[in-house]
């Protein structure tokens, strides 16, 4: 037979009759007030054995009855008193002056008397809380108290003394009730694995740090251009040199080699000096912009407390260190604060774990008890503040499991008579991704417009030589140079002979205009890429009936099933009982289910994502892209981008060109700030005119140009206008910040592409539960009931051992790590856990456990949701890990009463001594053990006529007869099924 359930006949606890003698033990003022204080404080129990060790070895402790001023005395009374000689009040006082030589009601009044009645009871407080006899017996000074209390009562005068001197004698003893239970002090656990629940004060912190660090890099990536101030560019290597000269300003080898070689090939010649300057000028000019976009002073100045104390502690001075390396820094700072926070707050998909019938995931952690006691030794000596409930009658009830039967009906199945009746179910999936790719092209374009101004030179000449008789002889010369000179000469003079010369000289000037286009085209396309992914879950369940050779219809009835058993009521004896309640007795069991070790497909269950667009930033995006294996994420956008163009040409002297091109800013980026740079060799008078947007600017040497921009977006126009400059180069960077819209943009893709993702996650995870709920509709449910039975009886007995001696098994485990990292066994440990486990082990009756379960709403609140649902087959089982609190009725094995209430009072095992051995009253045989752990028949009495008790189930059962079923009631009145 098994057990179904015990109940008690209980005998409550009831207080003392006062009309039956009591003696209150009072302990010496200076001792009372030494146990007091250490029993407040963190530690009660070493304290207070502290203070009774210090007590045994003064003056005041009591080993002898010698020892005490009447303690001889009080031995002949009491041996006087026994015999039964003295019966009346007068031959008790005359006693009294027999043996102490003095009057009861003198004597009592004496120092010496109160003074042998602390150490008695000062004797006896000690004995108590060490659980031995340390100091004289505890049995001899309840003797010795006894006789003094009778005495007293002789000094009063007390005409019934003589009467009651048997009841007297057998007076009870009442410790002092604010002294003991000495109980130990609980402190809290320090647990041995990092905590899965985050520390709130931690997060808090991080929050704190996080939001201040946001705003001040929100505040550095929002800047407008008035706020950007420009470092002066430094080009000690190649600029700020000042010359009239054509090539001075070349570096040294390249100036010599310009002297050296006079060719007309200026563009072999400039060649030459571009790689030599053009390295140096890169380089130099992206050194020096990223050192140059700074704020100014007052923008410094008038930035918040908050903000100007995050920049202080990283020693940022934005005057100084520039912008970009600024946000860097503090964006890294950010990515590591969010991970932190993400590990902290945010939970990973959950493990579902089937726990009864009910699928629950993993999140779902029980905690027991929090606390334990002080721990000093090998095992803990902390005890529980409990009380028995009483003294009764231990009537278990016992059943067999008599017989199933078939009860109401649970589904009544039909089928005409040539019907063919099938039930199909059938399950879907499609799933359709498009993925659209977009790419931009721009457009950019080159003007290069230059102009020629040169001399050509014609000279015609014609010689004429005549002689002629002649007397006059004339010569004339006419010249013309360019549109604006001109010159005539004319001689006559006689000759005899005349000679005649002529000479042509004609100089033409004209003006050469070339234009020089370069067009560099970007086309910008979207090329949209569908991929279409076809995932189809089928699973069909097909359930027929086929009546189609059918003689007549077919009617399926499904019956309930019953199980019956027979109950007797046995009583074991009268018991101690302790009555005591736990907190979600199936805390631990739950938690151990729902980590156990996957088998087979897991099933997980992802996170719920409920984070909005706005809530997605630069630092956590990349964790649910990682939680929910998102495909097609862009990382975000940089606060700050630079734009850079060089140009670069060969001039002529007196002569000039022009440069125009877009420069193209990247979408989602506006202009804050350019730097321009120029180098170029002049002949005299040269200059270089740049324009930048709406600002312009001229160089007639070496040098830069800061400037401010106006938030362009798009692309921003350069021109550039030269004169007289023989080789030139001239680099432009341009410092663009990125928009808020820019930001949200990606923000809102970010977004869309983790929702999908986390859509596809939870899609996969509830067709797989569905899956695995049909499938585990056609298996056999649940743990047989009485693996089930053992579960709950030994969670149950663990919460009430816990709750007994305040402390959660921390201390145990008597196995090291020895030679070769092999298992051993720590024998001090063993031996000192050996005594501890059989105390609580055979002091109670475990196997004879009564429990009642209330229901989930006295757990914790948290819980309710999933606590209330939990389901199993087997009904108790599922009672137990639903139940809120536990209710425990245990009884002490005969023989434990005084042990156990030793272990209450002092916290101290087997009456603090040693194990008991087999002629000890407290010895248990272990063939007990075994008998009682498997329910062997015992000294029990049956009580009482057997009766029936039935237990609805889960099971079906298909009912072969025809018709309804039908129930009769016998003569004992019960209902049978009558076919």
């Amino acid at each position: 037979m098994e057990n179904l359930f015990q109940f008690i006949l209980a005998r409550p606890v009831q207080q003392v009759d006062p009309k039956n003698p009591t003696i209150n033990v009072r302990p010496s003022p200076e001792l009372e007030k030494k146990i007091k204080d250490a029993k407040n404080s963190e530690n009660p129990l070493p304290y207070v054995h502290r203070v009774a060790k210090a007590y045994i070895h003064s003056e005041q402790a009591l080993y002898r009855v010698e020892d005490l001023t009447h303690g001889q005395a009080l031995l002949h009374f009491l041996e006087a008193l026994k015999k039964g000689n003295y019966k009346t009040l007068n031959e008790l006082h005359a006693l009294v002056k027999k043996l102490f030589n003095s009057n009861a009601s003198d004597l009592v009044k004496t120092n010496e008397w109160l003074e042998d009645q602390y150490r008695i009871s000062d004797a006896l407080v000690i004995n108590t809380i060490f659980g031995s006899d340390v100091l004289i017996s505890s049995i001899q000074c309840a003797e010795l108290l006894k006789a003094m209390a009778i005495i007293s009562r002789v000094a009063n005068g007390d005409a019934t003394v003589g009467d009651e001197i048997t009841q007297s004698l057998e007076a009870t003893l009442i410790l002092p009730k604010d002294i003991f239970p000495i109980a130990a002090r609980l402190t809290p656990s320090q647990p041995s694995t990092k905590p899965s629940i985050p520390n709130t004060e931690s997060v808090d912190t991080l929050k704190t740090k996080r939001e201040t660090l946001l705003s001040t890099y929100n505040m550095l990536t929002r800047v407008s251009p008035d706020n950007i101030a420009i470092a002066d560019t430094k080009h000690s290597d190649i600029g700020n040199i000042s010359s009239t000269s054509a090539y001075s300003s070349l570096p040294p080898i390249v100036a010599k080699e310009y002297e050296e070689d006079d060719r007309e090939d200026s563009i072999s010649r400039f060649d030459t000096i571009r790689s030599v300057i053009k390295p140096s000028l890169s380089g130099k000019f992206s050194h020096t912009l990223v050192k140059s976009m700074v704020l100014r002073d007052e923008v410094m100045e008038a930035i918040g407390a908050a903000e100007r104390a995050v920049l202080e502690e990283r020693q940022l001075d934005l005057t100084q260190v520039p912008l970009n390396i600024a946000t860097d820094r503090l964006s890294i700072e950010l990515g590591d604060i969010e991970l932190k926070l993400m590990e902290l707050t945010t939970q990973p998909h959950t493990m579902m774990k089937k726990i009864g019938s009910s699928y629950i995931d993993n999140s779902f952690l029980e905690s027991g008890l929090s606390y334990k006691g002080e721990l000093f030794n090998a095992v803990p000596h902390t005890h529980g503040s409990l009380a028995p409930v009483g003294i009764g009658d231990l009537l278990v009830v016992k059943q067999n499991l008599k017989r199933y039967e078939a009860r109401e009906l649970a589904h009544v199945e039909n089928v005409l008579m040539g019907e063919y009746k099938e039930r199909s179910h059938l399950r879907s999936r499609t799933t359709e991704e498009t993925f659209t790719v977009e790419t931009e092209i721009k457009k950019e374009e080159e003007r290069d417009q230059q102009t020629t101004e040169r001399f050509e030179l014609k000279t015609e000449s014609s010689q004429i030589q005549k002689e002629d008789s002649s007397l006059k002889i004339g010569l004339a010369l006419s010249g013309k140079y360019g549109p604006v000179v001109e010159f005539k000469a004319s001689t006559d003079f006689a000759l005899n002979t005349s000679k005649e010369e002529a000479s042509k000289v004609a100089t033409s000037y004209s003006k050469d205009v070339t234009n020089r286009a370069t067009s560099r085209i970007f086309e910008r396309r979207t090329e949209q890429r569908i991929l279409k992914t076809i995932e189809v879950f089928e699973e069909k369940n097909t359930h027929g009936i086929d009546n189609k050779g059918g003689t007549g219809h077919v009617v399926g009835q499904y019956q309930w099933i019953d199980k019956v058993y027979e109950a007797q009521v046995f009583n074991y004896g009268k018991r101690m009982l302790f009555d005591i309640m736990l907190p979600e007795p199936a805390a631990f069991l739950i938690h151990a289910m729902s980590n156990q070790p996957a088998t087979g497909n897991n099933l997980i269950k992802p996170t719920p994502f409920t984070l909005s667009p706005t809530d997605i930033n630069e630092w956590n995006y990349s964790y649910y892209v990682k939680q929910y294996e998102v495909i097609g994420v862009l990382p975000p956008p940089q606060p700050y981008i630079t734009v850079s163009k060089a140009f670069e040409g060969i001039g002529k002297q007196n002569e000039g060109s022009t440069k125009a091109a877009e420069i193209p800013i990247g979408d989602g980026y506006q202009a804050l700030s350019s730097v321009v740079l120029t180098w170029f060799n002049r002949w005299s008078g040269g200059i270089v005119d740049v324009s930048l947007g709406t600002r312009m600017k001229r160089f007639s040497d070496n040098d830069s140009w800061s400037i401010n921009l106006n938030n362009e977006v798009g692309s921003i126009q350069f021109t550039m206008k030269t004169l007289n400059a023989a080789e030139y180069v001239v680099g432009l960077e341009v410092y663009c910040q990125r928009t808020a819209r820019h930001l949200d943009d990606w923000r809102l893709k970010t977004h869309a592409a983790i929702v999908q993702a986390y859509q596809k996650l939870l899609r996969d995870y509830e067709e797989k539960l569905a899956a695995l709920q049909v499938q585990a509709a056609q298996q056999i449910q649940g743990r047989n009931p009485e693996e089930n039975s053992r579960l709950i009886r030994s969670e149950l007995k663990k919460g009430a051992t816990s709750v007994f001696t305040a402390q959660h098994f921390d201390l145990f485990g008597a196995i090291n790590s020895g030679g070769f990292s092999y298992p051993e066994i720590n024998f001090n440990e063993a031996e000192a856990e050996g005594k501890y486990i059989r105390f609580f082990e055979q002091a109670f009756e475990w196997e004879q456990m009564m429990y009642f379960f209330y229901p989930y709403y006295w757990g914790r609140k948290s819980n309710w949701l999933k606590r209330a649902l939990m389901q199993d087959v087997d009904p108790l089982f599922a009672e137990f890990i639903k139940a809120g609190a536990a209710r425990v009725v245990l009884s002490v094995r005969p023989g434990f009463e005084k042990a156990v209430a030793h272990y209450f009072s002092t916290g101290q095992i087997w009456n603090g001594g040693d194990l008991p051995d087999i002629t000890s009253p407290l010895y248990v045989s272990i063939i007990d053990e075994i008998r009682e752990r498997d329910k062997a028949p015992g000294l029990e009495v049956a009580q009482g006529d057997p009766w029936e008790v039935r237990l609805p189930t889960t099971l079906v059962i298909l009912r072969e007869k025809p018709g309804l079923p039908k129930w009769q009631k016998n003569a004992q009145g019960e209902w049978l099924p009558k076919d």
